[in-house]
């Protein structure tokens, strides 16, 4: 799906299924313009060129607004698979966009990649919010799932911090053990658990049950992005220790009661990197 400058672009198909775009040039403004990309499958691929290339007609800029980036899981050149984001990122670098930005990148290779560009992590500017909506105290913690997600946020200025530590099998790449690292849990105390992607949410409960074995009262989920195959798993039902999961549209918007979708300020966050 593609909107520019609030403005949803439409599509339909030929008979042999090659994608039709309708005509936009109403939604085009005689100054900065912001494209936002939020993927649902490669059919979007093509639409963002033919969006860019008729952009370009009218020779005014461009910022794309990447709400969750395609294909980051395959970051890396893996034995067998193709390096399908490098593809990707030179494909948005082809298409020339004054700047990108990219709303949690979930991979550092996707920085280095892309040219013009700029990340944003939402979740930092949600938390306020968040620990109003649960009553959060100084007694209170933010947990970091592991190391990789500490050091995503290491610029945020959190008090009591607690650290998980996540071990997982070699070949097949699964969580086997989990502990807390860092950090202790204050009896009765609230924990916020912060990372950036969210799938069916196995790794999330896990360290939820840890944070409740320990003392917690309550613990909750803030994710940038969170797909729908969370429906999936068992995060959502009634005895998972995760109370509420805050996120996003980026990829998913089924509503559930322990589901509260957060504001993305697109064009602020845009305005920023201008």
């Amino acid at each position: 799906m593609l909107i520019l400058n609030g403005t949803k672009l439409l599509t339909e198909r030929f008979p042999n299924n090659e994608t039709k775009v309708k005509d936009f040039e109403n939604a085009i403004i005689d100054g900065q313009n912001i494209l936002e990309f939020k993927y649902v499958n490669d059919e979007d691929l093509i639409t963002l060129m033919f969006a860019k290339k008729r952009i370009d007609e009218f020779n005014v800029p461009c910022t794309l607004f990447i709400w969750y980036m395609p294909y980051s899981r395959m970051d890396r050149k893996i034995e067998g698979d193709l390096f399908t984001l490098q593809y990707v990122c030179n494909f948005i670098n082809w298409l020339d966009f004054a700047k990108v930005v990219v709303m949690e990148p979930h991979s550092d290779n996707t920085m280095k990649m892309l040219e013009r560009v700029a990340a944003i992590y939402p979740v930092k500017d949600w938390l306020a919010e968040v620990q109003k909506d649960i009553g959060f105290s100084e007694n209170d913690h933010i947990v970091f799932p592991d190391k990789g997600a500490a050091a995503r946020y290491a610029d945020s200025d959190y008090a009591n911090i607690c650290i998980m530590e996540k071990k997982r099998n070699p070949i097949t790449g699964n969580i086997e053990n989990m502990q807390l690292k860092e950090g202790k849990v204050n009896p009765g105390s609230k924990c916020i658990i912060i990372d950036d992607l969210c799938s069916k949410g196995g790794t999330f409960a896990w360290a939820g049950s840890i944070l409740k074995s320990l003392g917690a009262s309550e613990v909750y989920l803030v994710v940038s992005h969170c797909e729908e195959t969370i429906f999936d798993g068992k995060l959502l039902l009634e005895d998972s220790p995760i109370k509420k999961v805050y996120t996003s549209t980026s990829i998913m918007a089924k509503k559930h009661p322990k589901i509260k979708f957060m504001d993305v300020n697109v064009s602020n966050y845009v305005k920023q990197w201008l």
